[in-house]
């Protein structure tokens, strides 16, 4: 990979491993993007708070089921091996998008309309709860001196799954009405990630099984219960850390169409163009940082990035008070949000020994964004709508998460050794 100093089978486990957590981010921005078409579509209510609201309580289970997901996976991947997990988790990923993509409305079928999405949330969350922690652990044991490098290239390889959720929705919303949008339209993308899933499982069944895993010896038969008796302190370190990287990708991409349209009251074309814009620096941010984090003390690259992090937040919310560009706004906040997203999976690594490695690098990672992502958009909405603070409330949530995260950081930084 460009600028990257890696052989040909690195870069090969950075992009087969990477395709999977694209498709997990296309399912994740899709949802988000195009909530405010089909809300009122599954979840009727007069007020239009309430709509949002109950329409991002279905995206919050799927992060609540995670930590579940991530129990049953990183059981399997530190008793089984970390490959079948990317496997396995494929094939659900699809079935859920299909699921969402033909489901019918709540004028056609009733509460079943509701129900029946979150029951493919529910499933999409399982899944997603075991594919990015097992990315994780299979890239860092496979190339331990080079975890900046495989985090770099995974993370933004994944975060690209951004884009054609991005670019589908400029599409979307350029050729259709909203009328059709909201009658048809918005299931489009869903299918489309169906697809892609089924393709992606059969290109993952090319991956090998970690030297790591294989060398490991006298494998317990619980490796989370082994994990919350020994090693607890180092899940809620880790929980932290994802902090930085869950809530402020939820702020820039995923909640930020529905907070800029239906609360602050911009256009929706304008709104799609600046933040497929800081969709593309958010990526080469992603990709940067994995060079300087195999470089630099990534200690210190993390407490400085949260610090620019927040500032920047401060500078978008404030701007967009005053009416600054909007475009000009979201690229400097996008820069630091991407470039913290590919860090604590660094420090993850670290955390734990190989035979509990997934299973807290899974616990870890799921709580953080049941927490720090599936929780953002009802928190701030519910702020602004009880409070008025339509710039402020965004501000004091990420505030909160860039405590956490330095805390943490630093809390975790006797962690880091050259060890595998």
């Amino acid at each position: 990979m460009l600028f990257y100093k890696l052989n040909r089978e690195q870069k090969q486990i950075i992009l087969l491993s990477s395709i999977g957590g694209m498709l997990e981010f296309y399912d994740f921005t899709i949802y988000g993007l195009f909530a405010v078409y089909f809300s009122n579509q599954f979840f009727p209510s007069h007020d239009q708070f309430i709509s949002i609201i109950a329409s991002y309580s279905v995206f919050l289970v799927g992060y609540v089921v995670r930590p579940l997901g991530g129990v049953l996976f990183s059981h399997i991947g530190d008793e089984f091996g970390r490959k079948i997990v990317l496997v396995i988790t494929m094939i659900l990923m699809g079935i859920a998008s299909f699921g969402m993509g033909l489901l019918p409305n709540y004028a056609h079928i009733g509460i079943w309309a509701p129900l029946l999405m979150l029951f493919f949330r529910l499933l999409q969350g399982l899944a997603i709860g075991g594919e990015l922690p097992s990315m994780i652990v299979y890239v860092t044991e496979s190339m331990p001196d080079k975890r900046g490098f495989g985090m770099g290239g995974v993370f933004s390889g994944t975060v690209s799954g951004l884009l054609p959720g991005m670019l589908i929705n400029l599409l979307i919303t350029h050729y259709l009405t909203t009328r059709q949008i909201e009658s048809f339209g918005w299931r489009i993308p869903f299918i489309i990630g169906g697809l892609l899933c089924f393709v992606a499982y059969q290109v993952r069944k090319k991956l090998q099984e970690t030297q790591v895993f294989k060398n490991i010896k006298g494998r317990g038969k619980f490796p989370f219960i082994e994990l919350l008796q020994y090693y607890l302190k180092e899940v809620i370190m880790g929980t932290g850390l994802v902090s930085i990287m869950a809530s402020p990708i939820t702020l820039v991409i995923i909640f930020m169409p529905t907070y800029l349209n239906k609360i602050v009251g911009l256009s929706i074309d304008s709104i799609s163009h600046a933040v497929l814009i800081a969709t593309v620096v958010c990526v080469l941010a992603c990709y940067f940082m994995g060079m300087l984090a195999n470089k630099f003390d990534v200690v210190k690259l993390m407490v400085w990035g949260t610090v620019l992090l927040l500032i920047s937040a401060v500078l978008f919310y404030f701007g967009i008070a005053r009416g600054y560009n909007l475009v000009l706004l979201i690229t400097i906040f996008a820069i630091f949000q991407g470039a913290l997203i590919m860090l604590p999976p660094i420090f993850l690594s670290y955390l734990f020994p190989a035979h509990v490695r997934l299973s807290g690098v899974a616990l870890s990672y799921n709580i953080a964004f049941v927490i720090f992502a599936g929780l953002t958009p009802i928190i701030i909405t519910s702020l602004i709508g009880k409070t008025g603070w339509i710039f402020g409330a965004p501000l004091l949530w990420i505030g909160l998460v860039a405590i956490i995260a330095i805390t943490t950081t630093l809390m975790s930084r006797r962690y880091i050794t050259t060890k595998t």
